[in-house]
């Protein structure tokens, strides 16, 4: 890479959740030569790339193999945060066992190069850590591009052996950058050349610089956009929506806004439907400060170890926890034994990081007891992200007002409820109002207000639920939906004021 500052956009900053597999040959390789390619990687390399690709069959198959034993070896070089740039030729990276983005490509060309792949590697742009909304002037990143099946494939390995916390790296295994199609590619990444873009339609630097930074992550989940869709950043008047379409029926989304100075969650700022195969959340921000509209998604039913905590919640909240589960006899003394190692402390990040290691079985399944015991599991990831403003004269709805209703998870996981009004977050008490709700999920639906419930029919043609009620004083109120006419889920809440 052409120049130091830029060098932190090859870093990558992301929390990725979804499952993957490293290949098993990753640890296969005989001791001897795991050892002896870091200290002669010349003669050696040669060796251990025969190995690692011994029964392999297939391009893409041997691919994954070397992007995996790299992902598994070399960590990101957070020197270059210090002390500058070291030389990153192949050699060099395995006698250092780390590597920037640069060093990264050139090992994984020679890999390739060694296994008879056809591989290259690219210069360009990228929307990864320190992306400022507008591409520097010379290139800040490097990935690969390899030949499978007469077409080319891009892959970033830098971003997919981990992540970088301020001066630290994290190891994280990814495959998010190993199987994108150039079309995916192109919302994070950019070439320097377009013929390295691979699409039949090249991307110019602004319309790169307009399209919101879609992470690898987004089409693993088999998102798309809507027709309705956000730019990297966006002025907007009163509330704006935006689509996604899903491709799976089992993909669950969400939608928040954050302070992008403080980091700070809006409450109440955005609001989620969902219609069949389609999104539309609608964002609106409180004033005329700079935000972060976010769509974020999981797979139903399913939840994903946290990488961090704060040093705070794990030495004061989880470890006396993990003693009362041992006591409760809920764990074995083993199983809690597994426990505090498998994080380690940055005291300067605030936080303790888990120690990845894919093929600790035991451990990894003791963790996992643990924290779904604990209920510390992850839901929702982030998939896509873009900024939010207000503009023109327009100044917002206002600080700490509650701009839409706060939805539960049972309206969360919800394919055809659409609430129609009210869609204000707070209700005046004492006033009469109408309530109109559309929906394909429930058969009936009802209001709770001081514990009591008040049950109120749909129209069976239409699914449309209309019903007045006068609000009480104060306090909250209620919407729950029934399936069954029996068991009542809460839907979402108003604050009445």
């Amino acid at each position: 890479m052409k120049k130091f500052i830029v060098l932190l956009c090859c870093a990558m900053l992301t929390v990725r959740l979804f499952a993957a597999t490293m290949d098993s040959r990753v640890r296969n390789v005989p001791q001897e030569l795991a050892e002896a390619v870091f200290e002669q990687p010349k003669e050696k390399l040669p060796v251990l790339v025969r190995t690692l690709i011994s029964g392999v069959s297939g391009d893409a198959a041997k691919v994954k193999v070397l992007h995996d034993w790299i992902c598994d070896n070399i960590a990101y070089d957070t020197d270059v945060f210090t002390v500058g740039v070291w030389k990153q030729d192949y050699e060099t990276v395995l006698k250092k066992r780390r590597a920037i983005c640069s060093g990264y490509t050139n090992l994984m060309n020679e890999m390739c190069r060694l296994a008879k792949v056809e591989s290259i590697g690219i210069e360009g742009y990228s929307k990864g850590f320190g992306y400022r909304g507008y591409l520097e002037e010379e290139c800040d990143h490097a990935w690969n591009a390899v030949k499978i099946g007469g077409r080319w494939q891009l892959i970033d390995v830098t971003w997919d052996a981990g992540t970088v916390e301020w001066t630290t790296f994290v190891k994280r295994y990814s495959t998010e950058w190993l199987n994108l199609t150039p079309e995916q590619f192109i919302y994070s990444h950019l070439p320097e050349k377009d013929e390295y873009q691979y699409l039949r339609q090249p991307r110019t630097k602004e319309q790169f610089v307009a399209e919101p930074y879609i992470p690898g992550i987004f089409f693993q989940y088999g998102l798309s956009l809507g027709k309705a869709a956000p730019g990297y950043r966006n002025e907007i008047e009163e509330d704006a929506s935006y689509e996604l379409k899903l491709a799976k029926s089992n993909i669950l989304i969400l939608s928040d806004l954050v302070d992008k100075d403080t980091g700070e969650f809006i409450r109440n700022a955005t609001w989620a439907e969902r219609t069949g195969n389609a999104v539309r959340a609608t964002f609106a921000v409180p004033d005329m400060g700079k935000y972060q509209g976010r769509f974020l998604a999981k797979n139903r039913g399913e939840g994903k170890n946290p990488f961090f905590f704060s040093i705070a919640e794990f030495e004061q909240d989880l470890l006396p926890r993990v003693q009362g589960l041992l006591d409760e006899k809920k764990i074995t003394q083993k199983e809690a034994d597994f426990f505090e190692p498998s994080y380690f402390k940055v005291e300067e990040n605030g936080r303790y990081y888990f120690a990845e290691d894919l093929f600790d079985r035991p451990r990894n399944v003791a963790v996992t007891k643990i924290l779904t015991l604990l209920e510390k599991t992850q839901q929702y990831e982030e998939v896509l992200a873009f900024e939010l403003a207000a503009s023109g004269d327009y100044e917002g709805y206002g600080r700490g007002v509650l701009h839409f209703p706060s939805p539960y998870g049972a309206y969360e996981e919800t394919a055809n409820t659409h609430l129609i009004s009210p869609n204000s977050g707070v209700l005046e008490g004492g006033a009469e109002q109408e309530f109109v709700i559309d929906t394909k999920d429930f058969s009936s639906l009802g209001v709770v207000i001081d514990g009591k419930l008040s049950v109120f029919a749909k129209n069976a043609k239409t699914g449309r639920c209309t019903f007045s009620l006068t609000v009480p004083s104060a306090g909250r109120l209620v919407i729950c939906g029934t399936k069954n006419g029996k068991n009542y889920q809460w839907l979402w809440e108003y604050i009445v004021e």
